[in-house]
């Protein structure tokens, strides 16, 4: 499947700046997201691509977690993805990823505010974005506020959500 190209305009500028997101940073998401996602299509390289605020907190999330994952281990991404894979999923680095969704969700949580001026749970928001229930388990481990939501809140977030996918890129 041919993947698309991005650039650091696409994304929320303030976003990029605050955590100073290199075109470097770019390049090391997608050989990441190449070794962990590379059989899924319509993974997570496609959600970076929409670009926007949507895509800035999937960018996010990858970064987050692979600056982590890269202090640990510099050479990580010279690896075979099946290492790269076993490493990144390894109980010792799940604060990688826990860290990279507490930075997502905080991002849209604030985002969607800030557009639609409607606050949304982050229960809500990650019920509503992510197909993995592991996630709900590890939203525990974060610093975020958040409570159980209801079907009604989750259905709420799943259309803020598709709004904030269509909002142009390059924000």
């Amino acid at each position: 499947m041919a993947r698309s190209i991005v650039k650091l305009s696409d994304f929320d500028q303030g976003l990029i700046v605050e955590y100073a997101i290199t075109e470097q940073d770019l390049t090391n998401v997608y050989q990441y997201l190449q070794a962990m996602q590379a059989h899924i299509d319509l993974a997570t390289w496609d959600e970076i691509c929409l670009g926007g605020y949507y895509g800035t907190s999937a960018l996010l999330h990858e970064v987050v977690e692979l600056r982590i994952l890269l202090h640990r281990d510099p050479y990580l991404l010279t690896r075979a993805p099946q290492l790269i894979k076993a490493y990144a999923r390894s109980t010792a680095n799940l604060d990688a990823h826990v860290n990279g969704l507490e930075a997502e969700y905080a991002y849209l949580q604030r985002a969607i505010h800030m557009i639609f001026e409607q606050f949304v749970n982050i229960g809500a928001l990650l019920k509503a974005n992510s197909p993995r229930p592991e996630d709900w388990d590890d939203l525990f481990e974060t610093n975020l506020p958040f409570f159980d939501p209801t079907l009604e809140e989750v259905v709420q977030a799943k259309v803020l959500l598709a709004d904030l996918r269509r909002l142009d890129r390059g924000v």
